[in-house]
């Protein structure tokens, strides 16, 4: 699998997940859980891109 259609996977469960958190009416204690997974797929994402871009010097 290519490095952008990774990074772009990443970004698409982050989206996916704020969405879940925003949209759905959820109890507290799941939407809690979705909100803490959703916080490390974004820092996740902000590491991979970054790295992506310390090798490639291209922001993707």
């Amino acid at each position: 699998m290519n490095v952008r259609y990774r990074l772009i996977s990443w970004d698409a469960a982050f989206v996916i997940g704020i969405v879940l958190y925003l949209l759905l009416q959820i109890p507290d204690r799941y939407s809690l859980i979705i909100g803490f997974i959703t916080v490390l797929i974004l820092t996740n994402c902000i590491r991979n891109h970054i790295a992506a871009y310390k090798l490639n010097g291209k922001i993707y």
